[in-house]
C-alpha cells in the first residue's frame, strides 16, 4: 500500500539555501502559521544550517541542523509540519470543535437527509 522510504532511491539532491531563501521559507511558515512565530527560532534557527531534502515526484522536505524533518511541501504549495514536529508543537495548527452527533449524522448520511452539522474554528 505505501512504498517504504529508501534514501538511495528517492532522494535527488540535498542544499544548504541562501539566508534569502531561509527567510523567504521563514515568512512563508509564519504567513500559514502565526501561532509558531515564538517557536520559529527554535525549530528553525536564523542561523542555523537549514537542508533542503529534494525528493522524487516533487517532495521538499526542510531538515533543521540536527538533520530531523520538520516540515515538507509537494510542489509549489505551502510547507506542511512533519507528524513529530506537530507532536511537540500540537498547537500549529488551528482547533477544530464539532457539533458531537456531526460524525453519527456524516457517517450515516445516506439515511438521514436535512439533517446538518456545525463546524466551529477556533
Amino acid at each position: 500500500m505505501f512504498k517504504k522510504f529508501d534514501e538511495r532511491e528517492m532522494v535527488s539532491g540535498v542544499n544548504n539555501p541562501k539566508s534569502s531563501v531561509q527567510k523567504g521559507i521563514r515568512n512563508s511558515i509564519l504567513e500559514n502559521y502565526p501561532a509558531i512565530e515564538t517557536y520559529l527560532d527554535q525549530i528553525i534557527p536564523k542561523k542555523g544550517d537549514l537542508k533542503i531534502v529534494k525528493c522524487h515526484e516533487h517532495i521538499e522536505i526542510l531538515a533543521n541542523s540536527k538533520g530531523e524533518p520538520v516540515f515538507f511541501r509537494h510542489r509549489d504549495g505551502p510547507y506542511m509540519p512533519t507528524l513529530r514536529l506537530l507532536h511537540k508543537y500540537p498547537f500549529i495548527l488551528p482547533h477544530i470543535t464539532f457539533y458531537f452527533r456531526s460524525i453519527h449524522i456524516t457517517t450515516h448520511a445516506g439515511r438521514q437527509r436535512g439533517n446538518t452539522f456545525c463546524i466551529k474554528w477556533s
